[in-house]
């Protein structure tokens, strides 16, 4: 039988501090994939994703039992990723901001699903996706890629429920309209 989060951070909290590495373990797949979609770059995203574990560790005392664990720890890694990401952009003054159309057409969801599970379409997507704003990007991983609730989403934002519904429908135009383009 699994051991629960909760009890796990219970123990780390009564000092069996070796029992972080069961959240480790249990995340870090999540919390790099995350950090690699910001970066793109395999190093930084290591070093980002040890950097919001630290963190977690250090914080684990303000987790609310109750709450998704994971919620409380990716949304500290979202905001880890924006820290870094605005930091990087500071510091690359040449950064080229790409803007793109919305289409006036709007697909349905269960299409864009399709779209995504094309393996023949996965490198053209995947540069698709690179073209997307951060916060677009990750609300599109997070709701086709992890499979994360709308409010859960929301949560880890902190926006509504239909907040994350808009800009999901936003960022799903577009990435057709990025691959529209791609196709011309």
């Amino acid at each position: 039988m699994e051991i629960s989060n909760e009890e796990i951070i219970s123990q780390v909290l009564d000092g069996r501090k070796q029992a972080y590495s069961i959240l480790i373990t249990r995340y870090q797949r999540q919390i790099f994939n995350l950090m690699y979609r910001y970066s793109r770059s395999e190093n930084d995203a290591a070093d980002l994703t040890q950097e919001v574990f630290i963190r977690a560790y250090e914080k684990l005392n303000s987790f609310s039992s109750g709450h998704s664990f994971f919620t409380w720890l990716y949304t500290l890694a979202v905001n880890r990723a924006n820290d870094w990401s605005r930091k990087r952009n500071r510091q690359q003054q040449n950064h080229i901001h790409l803007a793109h159309q919305l289409s006036n057409h709007q697909e349905r969801e269960t299409r864009q699903e399709k779209l995504l599970e094309n393996k023949e379409d996965l490198q053209r997507l995947q540069r698709a996706i690179n073209m997307l704003s951060d916060d677009t990007r990750e609300i599109l991983m997070l709701r086709f890629h992890e499979e994360i609730p709308v409010k859960e989403v929301a949560q880890i934002f902190s926006i509504s429920e239909s907040a994350v519904k808009m800009r999901t429908a936003r960022g799903l135009q577009q990435l057709q309209g990025i691959m529209q383009e791609d196709d011309s």
